[in-house]
């Protein structure tokens, strides 16, 4: 059963930058995601970069990308957040991400964000940027709920697990992993 998250209007005037929507759901997902020190973590739909900044610093040794659609996002962001090497911020065309295979252990994608084009490819391909026994999680807004049980359906993604959901129930965090490979005989 889901969770609600609580957060309090003091750690939402911590962080100015971006509204006190997307703050409530950036501390939702860092208060329900596993970050571990040592570990390749990716933010698709990072907005300002906030959120992979807060996780950089709680993992203490890893590696955190944020991705987004917006220029002027990714812009701020390098200015305000990115440490070469350990922090980093690219655009990306919301189709492909622009990076190798396996590289993450976990990756975060605000979907509510995310182009309309071929949602199951987009899932597909999170799920190629994933390490083995990876994890992915989905933040959704609680309106587009229903394509997204479909999506991850096509895209092979198993047992999609709700971890929680905002006070005002307009967002949920799911966790899903993708479906293993099926082995070349």
């Amino acid at each position: 059963m889901a969770q609600a998250c609580h957060v309090s209007s003091r750690h939402l005037a911590a962080a100015p930058v971006a509204g006190q929507a997307r703050r409530t759901s950036d501390l939702l997902v860092l208060d329900r995601v596993s970050i571990r020190a040592w570990e390749r973590i990716l933010f698709v739909e990072c907005g300002d970069g906030w959120i992979a900044e807060e996780a950089w610093r709680r993992a203490v040794r890893a590696y955190v990308c944020g991705l987004d659609t917006s220029v002027a996002h990714v812009e701020l962001a390098k200015r305000l957040r990115e440490v070469p090497g350990k922090l980093e911020f690219k655009l990306w065309d919301g189709r492909r991400l622009p990076l190798p295979d396996g590289t993450f252990n976990r990756v975060v994608a605000t979907l509510g964000t995310v182009p309309r084009h071929d949602r199951a490819a987009l899932l597909r391909d999170l799920g190629r940027v994933l390490r083995p026994e990876g994890d992915a999680y989905l933040l959704q807004s609680t309106t587009g709920e229903g394509w997204l049980q479909h999506a991850l359906a096509e895209a092979g993604w198993t047992d999609p697990r709700e971890l929680a959901r905002t006070d005002d129930q307009a967002a949920v965090l799911l966790h899903v992993r993708p479906a293993p490979p099926t082995p070349v005989v």
